[in-house]
């Protein structure tokens, strides 16, 4: 086991924001002998993966499952503790179902023989291509996973050392593309493209690159965690607070410090400031460079390009609860609509609310009956739809919305659901922009497009501001909870490298506020 070494502290850190980015990196620096302290603006913590109450029933807000276990295992091994003696992970089987508008479904799970039979089944003749599709993106999981997550990309050069290996890879077709290479059937190609969109981008525009997310699931499997995934956000704060971490919730951040180029402390609406030799970010960049950093003419310049960037879609959930069970569903379902690419030109590309629907609903009873409550059963339904940047009234639209959700589940899952229909509570993308601090309501920060991959997404360490590192969803590697946590292995390596850089004596003495 690595234990942390006892030796001076390198300086003061501190992280803003408790998501799974920052929760990792919290306990990456404190792992390296680094004071840190985490504020998060919240009175609950846990980011996009908080925990919402209704009527007694925990939901998990966001993600709702786990799909890379190792990396939760190395941040408790790197204080000789194991993750498995705080955390019970669950397999979720199948990993999907798919369910098409034709009345046809296709069920995803870890075995390749039943992934080939599931495919045989629906579409016969095709599963023999499973095998090259698997190898695929078995290359793709090798390069862009395992050597490339946790390595900075903060320079040109950076990119261009690995460019050779995006053009050998074919990492400039679309993900949609490049499905479409193995399989002909039109359900099988929504199927298998379908991994974008948990990342927030557009199959038909997001890099071929993102095939690794289907090897990443199929090696490391798919896990729900007992009691949610809140339950593994209350697992890594124990972790962190039992070694001498600090948490401090309803810590609004209101501004950093800057003293010659450095970050010298942050502020919060109490009128606290907490000084820093470093701050770690778990807030998207554009918003910490737009709303808490002074912005000279080279920055506002700067400033509206990113503003250009673009954008992943936005989301609407519907968290509920019924007053039978559903057994016949399973942890999850994905009901297509009708059609496919228009429903995504539509909220991606003109920022329109489209009339057809494609759902992802996840039942957490079926893996763990603890989450349902008793004789009932609890659900949230995840509806892509356009971010802030469409004109849309959403709260005029938020509840015709929801009828027209209820309506599809009714006609395709649940025929009952008028009368078995308990509490219910609605997001949309004003919660991402109004609580969670999101540009443009958007779920999943910018859209992973090819030009805006690795280096061409949110620079780790900001080039502006040197002690000044970013994690979570807008920075490489990218959204997704194994994006996420790899950004903080990321940050603690250019930490590391940077202080090792650093002359003696120079984190004591920028430590001190600017008067």
């Amino acid at each position: 086991m690595n234990k942390p070494v006892e030796q001076p502290a390198p300086g003061k850190a501190v992280v803003i924001g408790s998501g799974f980015g920052g929760l990792a990196v919290a306990l990456r620096l404190l792992a390296d002998g680094w004071d840190v302290e985490v504020l998060e603006r919240h009175e609950d913590i846990g980011g996009r993966a908080r925990v919402f109450q209704l009527e007694g029933v925990a939901f998990d807000a966001g993600p709702t499952v786990i799909t890379a276990p190792f990396l939760f295992e190395a941040l408790f091994e790197r204080f000789g503790e194991s993750l498995y003696d705080h955390v019970t992970l669950l397999p979720v089987e199948p990993f999907y179902r798919m369910d098409f508008a034709d009345g046809s479904y296709f069920d995803y799970g870890c075995h390749t023989e039943q992934i080939i039979a599931e495919i045989e089944r629906l579409c016969p003749g095709e599963g023999n291509a499973y095998h090259d599709f698997l190898a695929a993106t078995e290359k793709m999981y090798q390069r862009g996973f395992v050597d490339l997550a946790e390595q900075p990309f903060t320079r040109v050069t950076d990119m261009l050392k690995v460019l050779p290996d995006l053009v050998r890879l074919r990492a400039d077709i679309s993900l949609y593309g490049f499905v479409s290479r193995f399989f002909h059937d039109e359900r099988l190609r929504r199927a298998f493209s379908v991994p974008s969109l948990l990342v927030g981008g557009h199959p038909f525009r997001t890099s071929s690159l993102y095939g690794l997310i289907h090897a990443l699931e199929r090696r490391g499997g798919v896990w729900y965690p007992e009691g949610g995934t809140g339950a593994l956000v209350q697992a890594l704060a124990a972790l962190f607070k039992r070694h001498g971490g600090v948490i401090r919730t309803r810590q609004q951040v209101t501004s950093l410090s800057v003293q010659e180029s450095r970050i010298v402390g942050v502020q919060v609406a109490s009128g606290d400031a907490y000084s820093a030799d470093i701050v770690v970010s778990n807030v998207d960049p554009l918003h910490v460079y737009e709303h808490w950093l002074p912005l000279g003419r080279w920055g506002r310049l700067v400033n509206a390009w990113r503003r250009n960037m673009k954008q992943s879609m936005g989301l609407m959930v519907v968290y509920f609860t019924t007053r039978r069970a559903y057994p016949a569903l399973k942890h999850h379902t994905i009901l297509f609509g009708d059609t496919f690419r228009e429903i995504l030109d539509a909220i991606f590309e003109r920022h329109e609310m489209p009339d057809d629907l494609s759902l992802y609903l996840h039942r957490p009873g079926a893996t763990d009956p603890h989450m349902a409550p008793a004789d009932g059963d609890a659900f949230y339904v995840l509806v892509p739809v356009p971010n802030l940047q469409g004109d849309q009234d959403w709260e005029s639209l938020e509840p015709v919305l929801s009828r027209h959700i209820f309506a599809m589940l009714k006609q395709r899952l649940m025929p009952d659901l008028d009368e078995q229909l308990g509490a219910t509570h609605t997001i949309s993308p004003r919660y991402f922009y109004e609580a969670l601090s999101s540009p443009f309501g958007s779920g999943f920060s910018i859209a992973p497009t090819l030009t805006q991959s690795a280096g061409l997404r949110f620079h780790n360490r900001s080039p502006h501001y040197p002690n000044l590192y970013f994690v979570g969803a807008g920075t490489h590697p990218g959204a997704g909870v194994p994006g996420v946590v790899s950004s903080a292995g990321v940050v603690e390596r250019l930490v590391r490298e940077d202080t090792a850089s650093m002359p003696t004596g120079v984190s004591r003495v920028i430590q001190e506020p600017a008067p």
